[in-house]
């Protein structure tokens, strides 16, 4: 059965739905999160008996630490053979397991303020975030077995397709809320403009290497110039604590992404028709239909 493998931060992780008081949130307590439904898991829903999705979240990790374990993720490449951390080289996912696609999830950690832990410059990150992309496009799994008869151009439109999100926007003072009340931690203040302007990294990085792009930012309103994301009633809609998205998040998020699919790549949307199993076009049932089994 092919996967589907999400890569990014806390809001993948979380993307399955989160209840309180657990531990699994910044290093530094309970992460207060309670969803009941989350981005992946409607993605799970949506193929289920067609594709296994395989999170591979990390709560806190901006893309400096996403490129430090994607040799254990991905496996080893001549890209990422300088940040060999010990582990066990592609142990999460088989070569001889097709890939539908990726999808890349970070920014939101790089884009606080510089007085943060995660922080990181924008331009750290632009250049972060292209090593991502091109250290899965060169992983095992994606590399040709016949490469020397296989141009690179040819070889990357070949390989799974990778999806790229933006970060989406932040109530910071919902946020710095959360920090100093709720949970409380030490504060790792945001910015929404940041998110703006890292968001359009993306954005570009998308056009130059020939990635589709969810625009998470713009998706939950992010963009719009009368809204004021401080507003409770505004960050109540999407937003558990101004950062981690709450089920209408995440539903819209889940939207955003099928919609992407539908423009860029049709044909990896689960299949409808012919009891789908049996249609035109898109991800089949896997196995024979009970109705054709007895």
């Amino acid at each position: 059965r092919p996967t589907i493998i999400l890569f990014g931060d806390s809001i993948t992780e979380f993307a399955f739905g989160q209840q309180v008081d657990d531990d699994r949130g910044d290093g530094d307590g309970s992460t207060g999160i309670s969803t009941t439904i989350g981005w992946s898991s409607l993605l799970a829903s949506a193929y289920s008996r067609r594709a296994d999705v395989l999170s591979r979240g990390f709560s806190g990790y901006n893309t400096k630490h996403a490129i430090s374990v994607m040799p254990s993720i991905f496996g080893n490449t001549s890209d990422n053979a300088d940040h060999d951390d010990g582990h066990t080289r592609n142990e999460n996912h088989s070569p001889e397991v097709p890939v539908l696609f990726y999808t890349v999830f970070f920014g939101a950690n790089d884009a606080s303020l510089p007085t943060a832990r995660q922080h990181l410059p924008i331009e750290e990150y632009e250049s972060n975030m292209r090593q991502i992309v091109n250290n899965i496009r060169s992983s095992p799994s994606n590399q040709s077995t016949d490469s020397n008869s296989t141009s690179n151009q040819q070889q990357q439109q070949d390989q799974p397709p990778i999806i790229l999100f933006t970060p989406p926007p932040v109530s910071a003072k919902a946020w710095d809320h959360y920090c100093t009340v709720t949970s409380p931690r030490p504060l790792s203040p945001r910015s929404n403009d940041n998110c703006r302007e890292y968001g359009k990294v993306v954005q570009q990085i998308a056009k130059d290497m020939d990635c589709a792009v969810v625009d998470t930012f713009s998706l939950l309103g992010g963009d719009q110039d009368d809204v004021d994301v401080d507003d409770e009633e505004y960050y109540a809609k999407y937003f558990v604590d101004g950062l981690h998205l709450n089920n209408e998040g995440n539903a819209i998020v889940y939207r955003g992404l099928m919609e992407t699919l539908k423009e860029h790549h049709h044909e990896l949307l689960p299949m409808v028709d012919g009891d789908g199993r049996y249609g035109s076009s898109g991800v089949p049932l896997e196995e024979k239909l009970w109705s054709e089994l007895c």
